[in-house]
């Protein structure tokens, strides 16, 4: 009997190796299988179609109909350019710390800009171009060595004498780059009152960054187009100029230069199987723990590669669909391109995650979630419960994880009706007031309540849940929390994932971890050290935390020069308005203390290493969580593990977490929107007696080394077990 883990990626995905400098040109000068630039400012009615094989349909706007106008990146060469490496087929690794902490660690950071991406010195080729969205910027940083290693071969070349080789090489450079030109903008349009495109060479450029007076709006939500079944009839062509500029879709000719298209490209370049780090890391660890301990003895794991596949062929997902399940007990589900995309970037992002977290979509998200975003939704949730049938065996349990597969359960009970089946949402689910917009409720409902066990991180969220059952689907809850759905017995839980002590114990013994501490000690020896690490989002309170602490510099002055607050935000989601907004509270505390060296608050909107977040977490006297809603928060538990070695500080946490259900008061509980209330707990917390820090910190310690992620699979299952159990002894 094995325990089917089905989540929305795999823990591992396939790296490949295209430092062939025959591939690199090939990729560089590959036909454009995408859509165009220029989709944000249409109706999500409009004519759309994927793309197939080596050509594809595209939408313009008047202003850019011109057969010159570069066309976009493919979405798979974005994806697959993060696996391309320099050396032996390895994996990409992170850049090592530098050893300079005023230049990369301690230095106050601003958002991305021309001097942080800016294209490096290429000689013959003018600057690679860059962007704002955090997609393309990723996409800048890896191809950029690609190109590095091409010229330095024509270079070689050219100085061995082979100047046709040479001039060959650079030449499909320079076509490559000149189709780069206004990729850049991939998700934005390009504005209706110019007329033409700027060239690389044009005073548009800065440093390879597209400057924002050609960037008129957002990144669009429509990029991923319905299948052919859901188009509506293409309207005609619009007057140029007219209030619609859209155009009926034309197709874009292969280049002549290149007559290998993607699938060929990728079928010859080597590939290896290599971890995925994104995704759920709080489930990855939980499992791989609990089959470390012996509370799982045979596993296989469902789920996508988190890449996309369309330029794939056939042959090569079965022998990577091969090699994942017999050498690491994953089994891949394949999905389209636009299917994968419209599931997690449009209905997922744009309509499941805010709804979770009390933010209803406006009118233009709830149309694209009405068009076509539900279809792609609905398509892989069915294309999971597919594979989950495919490698069921009976007496095997299935365990369904998250937001992004509540169809699935009711869809597998369907196939399988004696089936084992569990579901957990790792995010926070909303009252019954919020959750009832959504104009799918029903099916989604059904869909959770096609498992025996419903998991949840609160009691808040598991309450709201059945409050929403009836409210919704009109069935009132037993007195013991269960649902009767459909003649089963379905019990409703709340089970507050942890943490895996044991590998964070390991990880603190790197001597990178010992280095970084020892330089933060050194850099700030006689200061509080209050630190805060989220994502840049307009759920995690970022903005609020900064009030707070102004107002808390306000009141205490005396701390702008004893006090120092380190405020990480990673770059893989970010707001541009939200982070001129931090960014202007940032300056404005930093402005008010007269000492310019020694700035009260350092705010890095970058990424940061493991070894140095754990570095923070060491030597920490306060960390802040003011998330405005959150499903749990593990970083303020890895916090209070590390803090037993060093100064057992306070945590500063919002009552709007999951965690503050598990931590309660404890830590020091605090509403983010009342900036007094933060205020006050800052100082409260930098100014804690050492014996009422000592009283909580053991509280706060027991609660995380007892509730672990292990302990958290274990319960889950017994209760999976026994209620599995029960419900076939009543049939």
């Amino acid at each position: 009997m094995s325990l089917l883990v089905v989540s929305l990626y795999l823990p591992h995905t396939v790296h490949f190796n295209l430092d062939d400098p025959r591939l690199v040109e090939r990729v560089i000068s590959l036909p454009i299988l995408s859509r165009s630039p220029s989709t944000a400012s249409q109706p999500y009615d409009a004519p759309m179609q994927a793309p197939t094989g080596s050509t594809s349909q595209l939408l313009t706007t008047s202003s850019v109909q011109s057969s010159a106008v570069p066309t976009p990146i493919p979405n798979f060469i974005r994806s697959l350019a993060s696996r391309v490496t320099s050396t032996h087929n390895t994996p990409p690794a992170s850049p090592p710390p530098t050893a300079d902490v005023e230049d990369f660690f301690f230095k106050l950071s601003t958002p991305p800009s021309a001097a942080t991406h800016s294209a490096p010195n290429l000689d013959s080729v003018s600057g690679i171009p860059g962007s704002n969205s955090a997609m393309s910027v990723e996409f800048e940083r890896n191809f950029r060595s690609i190109y590095a290693r091409s010229l330095r071969k024509a270079a070689a070349a050219a100085a061995a004498g082979k100047s046709s080789q040479s001039s060959t090489i650079s030449s499909n450079l320079a076509n490559g780059l000149s189709n780069l030109t206004i990729s850049n903008i991939p998700e934005h349009t390009v504005s209706e009152e110019s007329s033409a495109i700027a060239s690389p060479t044009s005073s548009s450029f800065s440093n390879g960054l597209l400057t924002p007076s050609i960037v008129t709006h957002p990144k669009s939500r429509a990029s991923s187009p319905p299948p052919a079944k859901h188009l509506v009839t293409p309207r005609s062509k619009s007057i140029p100029n007219g209030p619609s500029l859209r155009v009926a879709p034309k197709k874009v000719q292969p280049s002549k230069s290149s007559p290998l298209d993607a699938a060929s490209v990728f079928k010859s370049a080597p590939w290896s199987v290599v971890k995925y780090h994104k995704g759920n890391g709080g489930l990855r660890n939980a499992i791989a723990r609990a089959e470390a301990e012996g509370a799982i003895s045979d596993k296989r794991w469902i789920g996508t590669l988190g890449m996309p596949t369309d330029a794939l062929e056939e042959d090569t997902k079965k022998a990577i669909g091969n090699v994942l399940l017999t050498e690491y007990q994953d089994a891949p589900v394949f999905v389209s391109d636009s299917t994968l995309e419209g599931h997690y970037t449009h209905y997922c992002k744009d309509i499941l995650w805010p709804t979770f977290h009390y933010q209803i979509p406006d009118h233009p998200k709830s149309k694209a979630y009405e068009d076509h975003s539900w279809v792609h939704y609905h398509a892989l949730n069915t294309a999971f419960a597919d594979v989950v049938v495919a490698n069921y065996t009976p007496g095997d349990t299935i365990w369904v994880h998250d937001y992004h597969l509540l169809l699935v359960p009711g869809i597998v009970r369907e196939k399988i009706p004696d089936a084992k089946i569990g579901f957990f949402l790792h995010i926070a689910f909303p009252s019954s007031e919020v959750y009832r917009c959504l104009p799918t409720r029903k099916l989604l409902l059904r869909g959770m309540l096609g498992a025996d066990v419903v998991g949840f991180q609160s009691n808040e969220y598991a309450r709201h849940f059945r409050q929403t059952v009836q409210v919704v689907l009109g069935i009132a809850p037993n007195r013991d929390g269960t649902i009767d759905y459909d003649g089963r017995r379905v019990a409703v839980v709340d089970m507050a994932i942890g943490i895996d002590p044991v590998s964070l114990r390991l990880a603190s013994e790197d001597p990178d971890v010992k280095r970084w501490r020892q330089m933060l000690r050194e850099r700030w020896p006689d200061k509080k050290m209050i630190v805060g690490r989220d994502k840049l989002d307009q759920f995690r309170g970022v903005r609020h935390k900064m009030l707070g602490y102004e107002r808390f510099l306000k009141n205490h002055p005396e701390y702008k020069e004893k006090a120092i607050f380190i405020q990480v935000c990673l770059t893989n989601i970010a707001s541009q308005d939200l982070e001129s907004e931090v960014s202007d509270i940032v300056t404005r505390i930093n402005a008010s203390t007269h000492v310019v060296s020694e700035p009260p608050v350092v705010f890095l909107h970058q990424d940061i290493s493991f070894e140095q977040y754990l570095a923070l977490l060491y030597e920490a006297d306060v960390f802040v969580v003011t998330s405005l809603r959150e499903g749990m928060n593990l970083t303020c538990h890895e916090y209070i593990f590390c803090q037993l070695e060093t100064s057992k500080g306070p945590l500063i946490l919002s009552e709007f977490t999951g965690s503050a259900a598990v931590l309660g008061d404890k830590c020091l509980l605090v509403n983010p929107w009342d900036r007094v209330e933060v205020a006050e707990a800052f100082y409260k917390a930098v100014s804690m007696p050492e014996e009422e820090r000592e009283e909580r910190y053991k509280k706060l310690y027991s609660e995380v080394t007892t509730n672990t992620c292990a302990h958290w699979v274990r319960l889950f299952l017994n209760k999976l077990d026994k209620t599995w159990e029960e419900q076939h002894r009543k049939n």
